[in-house]
């Protein structure tokens, strides 16, 4: 019998969705061979980021630092939400998040939870920019205004670039780059692309568990008309 091919399998946003990311895990069909990535920000906004931290971590996948692991990790001690989330985890769940790697790369792709910071090598890059850019304002001081452009208008390498991050732009599939942030937990849909075949394999959100703050405006005045 011949052996299954590998496939390196990058999967993106999930943010607290644990029933889409089984039901996608299982429409992937996993093989013993397969390589999967996970593109940050498993934690926050929807129902229950604790089993998605679990699932991820007890299947063995590789995942990136995400803003909100970031932001996790940083305002732990100080946050009762991020210590109720720390007390479900439990310590080896917390030290898995306190590893997690900035980016990731081989001969065939750069991974990372943001973006890259132009013109350096994500060795070079804080894991501030490397977990929050949208956008380049040519010093890193505004990661997300919008009056700057993206920063993948600014990459030229060879090697492709896998991303999540910006769910408002959602799945942004362009020569060199690969944003599959496409909003799940907005209640669209969890992405998963697949490096050698170039399939994209996505299951739909349950439902909208999360209004980001610059909607809910536009939401609420709707509502009372």
């Amino acid at each position: 019998m011949e052996p299954i091919p590998s496939r390196t399998i990058f999967v993106g946003d999930v943010h607290g969705c644990v029933d889409e990311l089984r039901s996608l895990i299982a429409c992937l069909h996993l093989s013993p061979n397969d390589r999967v990535i996970m593109l940050g920000d498993l934690i926050n906004r929807g129902p229950d980021p604790a089993s998605v931290v679990e699932f991820v971590a007890g299947h063995d996948f590789e995942c990136l630092l995400g803003n909100h692991e970031l932001d996790y990790l940083q305002e732990v001690e100080h946050s009762e939400r991020y210590q109720r989330l720390r007390e479900r985890l439990g310590e080896e769940l917390h030290r898995w998040i306190l590893a997690l790697p900035s980016y990731i790369e081989d001969d065939r792709f750069i991974a990372v939870h943001a973006g890259l910071e132009p013109g350096k090598h994500p060795a070079d890059s804080t894991r501030r920019v490397l977990a929050n850019i949208r956008t380049w304002d040519g010093s890193g001081q505004e990661l997300s205004n919008p009056a700057y452009p993206p920063w993948y208008s600014f990459y030229t390498g060879r090697r492709p670039v896998f991303y999540g991050h910006w769910a408002r732009r959602g799945l942004n599939i362009r020569q060199r780059t690969f944003g599959l942030d496409s909003g799940c937990v907005y209640g669209r849909c969890l992405s998963a692309y697949i490096l050698e075949s170039g399939e994209l394999v996505q299951v739909p959100a349950a439902r909208q568990y999360y209004v980001p703050p610059s909607l809910r405006k536009t939401r609420d005045l709707a509502a009372r008309k």
